[in-house]
């Protein structure tokens, strides 16, 4: 079986669970990787390195951390390689022209969405907050506009009510795994020809920042409720009691109606349950962290704080 190089770019544990399916590939060769340079992490905001640099570096594979893809002798060091293609997924930046024409069978990207829909830094989130019944994953060759090159193979993943986006990622993968063994070696021998996306139908998926991650109480439960499970990877859905914040990881919707009760108020709370008031319908808390505290169920929770009928969320 003829074997084909590649260069593999990420950064986060997401693209080190791509990496280690491709690397299960035998047609495949790895000639190094590719990730973001150094970034400060915690309290006291000390550099660490990605996820796929440290691999790199436990495994003794070249790795390159450029501060940009114009880079002359960065361009240069990829050259010399004369990888087949490079392999992106979850980067984080655009990559430049005269990088993607390095490679003669292209830049390749795994994408979380049924493109076009959802392109972007957030694909699975945004499905889960937009209560899309399915999403997907998508194999499509990279060109300079953000996940607008040609599919060359997807696959559905229907949404279910349980799920929150970790267990969509964890789907994803197991999407991956056959995504990568078939249609890639496929495409590679062209028994697969790439469809041009219709742009028309593109919908955007853009990076999440924390405000958007607050809660507004006035909000319907299920737009609540999705948020929490679109989230929960980070940055967590999160509101006020109290003056304290509370990183909210997993609800419930209720079938009670809201009556007398202002968003935010607390509708129902016992040892084991706290039920919160929002713009249309109750929300049920059932796991949450405070502040500088672990992440609890909500029956430990309770525990240690005194919560009244009526006391309000923010």
């Amino acid at each position: 079986m003829k074997t084909f190089s590649y260069i593999f770019a990420g950064t986060s544990e997401i693209s080190l669970t791509c990496l280690k399916i491709l690397l299960q590939q035998e047609f495949l060769q790895l000639k190094g990787l590719i990730s973001q340079t150094d970034k400060a992490k915690g309290r006291k905001l000390k550099k660490q390195a990605s996820a796929i640099k440290k691999f790199a570096l436990s495994n003794q594979i070249p790795c390159w951390t450029p501060s940009s893809f114009k880079d002359s002798s960065f361009l240069e060091d990829i050259k010399q390689i004369s990888a087949d293609f490079c392999f992106v997924c979850a980067y984080g930046q655009i990559l430049s022209p005269s990088f993607l024409n390095l490679f003669p069978k292209s830049c390749l990207n795994l994408h979380f969405s049924l493109l076009p829909k959802w392109r972007g830094a957030s694909p699975i989130q945004q499905a889960l907050m937009n209560g899309d019944s399915k999403t997907g994953v998508s194999l499509q060759i990279m060109t300079e506009k953000l996940d607008a090159g040609d599919v060359i193979a997807s696959q559905e993943i229907p949404i279910q009510s349980e799920d929150n986006a970790q267990s969509l990622f964890e789907k994803s993968f197991d999407v991956t795994q056959h995504l990568l063994k078939e249609k890639l070696l496929f495409y590679f021998q062209g028994k697969i020809k790439a469809t041009v996306q219709n742009s028309l139908q593109a919908t955007y998926a853009p990076k999440i920042d924390k405000k958007t991650a607050r809660i507004e109480w006035n909000k319907e439960n299920f737009v609540i409720h999705n948020k929490v499970r679109a989230l929960v990877l980070g940055p967590q859905a999160f509101c006020f009691f109290k003056n304290k914040r509370l990183k909210i990881y997993r609800t419930q919707i209720s079938p009670h109606l809201a009556g007398g009760f202002q968003a935010g108020e607390v509708y129902e709370v016992g040892k084991n349950k706290l039920s919160i008031a929002c713009g249309k319908g109750v929300l049920n808390i059932l796991e949450l962290q405070k502040e500088g505290k672990k992440r609890q169920k909500i029956q430990d929770f309770l525990k240690g704080h005194f919560i009244q009928k009526k006391d309000c969320f923010t």
